[in-house]
């Protein structure tokens, strides 16, 4: 299935900086999966179904948010992917330490606070519902109070 928002070739590249990695870590294959890409530009699309017709920067938050979404999706399997130390005869390198459930929260986030740069973009409201209980005023004769843990009846 081809692209629907992330067309070209620079879009690797954009993913894999938005991650802190390079190919080497995360190829390009995996960022096309079936279960990746096409998933991210679905979630998109079905918060912006006139994406075709986008122009401008209006695209542009299109493309960005498609990056984020993608980078958020990859983002909890980075733990696997890196190393967290690398060790020789000679010198030993540590890796940062990255919580990627976070960083997949924020890369959502951010996705879709561009989608809502969108000028074109129309927002739905939801009818709102409002519940309300019993009033106090009407309460029936024989009803007991309690005062200072004693029960009164009412006869009013």
């Amino acid at each position: 299935m081809p692209n629907r928002i992330l067309t070209g070739t620079t879009y690797y590249s954009e993913i894999q900086g938005r991650l802190g990695v390079d190919a080497n870590i995360l190829p390009t294959a995996d960022i096309d999966a079936l279960s990746v890409l096409p998933i991210a530009e679905a979630k998109l699309i079905s918060s912006v179904p006139d994406y075709q017709t986008l122009i401008g920067d209006d695209k542009s938050y299109l493309y960005a948010a498609a990056i984020c979404m993608v980078a958020a999706i990859l983002a909890p399997s980075m733990a696997v992917r890196i190393k967290k130390s690398k060790k020789d005869f000679d010198f030993s390198i540590e890796n940062q330490s990255v919580d990627w459930k976070k960083r997949a929260i924020e890369l959502v986030d951010e996705a879709y606070s561009l989608i809502d740069m969108i000028s074109t973009k129309t927002v739905t409201h939801l009818p709102q519902m409002v519940v309300s209980g019993p009033t106090r005023a009407k309460t029936p004769i024989n009803n007991p109070k309690i005062y200072d843990g004693d029960i009164i009846l009412r006869n009013e």
